[in-house]
């Protein structure tokens, strides 16, 4: 008579910890892709900036190493 509570009580704090652990991993795996998915935007937005530059630099000015143009700056003083 007492293995049977016991056993559903074991299996009882099986279950919870089955379902604590697939929640951890789903919130895990959330995490993961929301931080892959700004890393993502962060890249394309840095693209654009540069092409952005590469744009407004006067031909064969553009240094594609450094990133930036060599030329003179278009806004710059008198």
């Amino acid at each position: 008579m007492l293995k049977s509570p016991r056993i559903i009580g074991a299996l009882a704090i099986l279950i919870i910890l089955a379902l604590v652990v697939g929640w951890i991993w789903d919130k895990a795996s959330d995490d993961a892709l929301n931080q892959i998915e700004r890393q993502n935007n962060e890249a394309g937005d840095a693209s654009d900036d540069d092409r952005s530059r590469f744009d407004l630099c006067p031909d064969g000015m553009w240094d594609f190493g450094a990133r930036k143009c060599r030329g003179p700056s278009t806004g710059g003083r008198d």
